[in-house]
């Protein structure tokens, strides 16, 4: 897995070296943007982040109310428990069976909510994931577009994202990122 994460790294860098050295007797343009750097500072990035912070604290709170439920069942599992070890001595058959009932009953809600509660904490993970990766890939389609008519616009030939690790030098002439944010956030209005 990392090797083929690896190879999806430095096969766009080859390639680009390859075509820098063919297209450098044409005289090639070359673009760096840095599209984490899009994603944090852009008015679509910073919307799509601002609503899954909202969307995580909703999720964190309901978590909260729910672990308080299930600290104040065990309160009682507890008390009950507690009930029964002090008083049986002086209750009568009938009362000691109505007490482990409800005992046993109380420890089966207990059990029933700790797994609710565990289920509701995986899939708000699991949600909150697929809610990022989708609004990310939403503003990275709209920046893609962008990125390519900026491209179109200027001549440029190759345009490397900056952020991915595949430059090690670029002349600060050539980043275009500021331009990308001011274009997409334009669109945005």
């Amino acid at each position: 897995m990392r090797r083929h994460g690896l190879c999806i790294l430095i096969f766009p860098v080859l390639l680009a070296f390859a075509y820098a050295g063919h297209a450098e007797s044409a005289n090639a343009k070359y673009g760096v943007v840095n599209i984490q750097r899009v994603l944090q500072t852009s008015k679509g990035g910073r919307t799509a982040r601002s609503l899954l912070e909202r969307e995580k604290k909703r999720l964190q709170t309901t978590i909260q109310k729910r672990r308080e439920d299930l600290a104040a069942i065990a309160k009682k599992v507890r008390e009950l428990q507690l009930e029964i070890e002090q008083k049986s001595a002086i209750w009568r058959q009938e009362e000691k069976e109505r007490k482990a009932f409800d005992l046993r009953s109380q420890k089966r809600e207990f059990a029933r909510e700790q797994d609710n509660l565990r289920r509701l904490v995986r899939e708000s993970e699991r949600d909150l994931q697929d809610r990022g990766r989708t609004a990310t890939n939403t503003v990275l389609k709209e920046v893609r577009v962008i990125v390519e008519e900026l491209g179109k616009q200027e001549g440029l030939d190759v345009i490397v994202d900056e952020a991915s690790g595949g430059v090690l030098f670029f002349n600060p002439g050539v980043d275009l990122t500021e331009r990308v944010i001011k274009l997409y956030d334009q669109k945005k209005k």
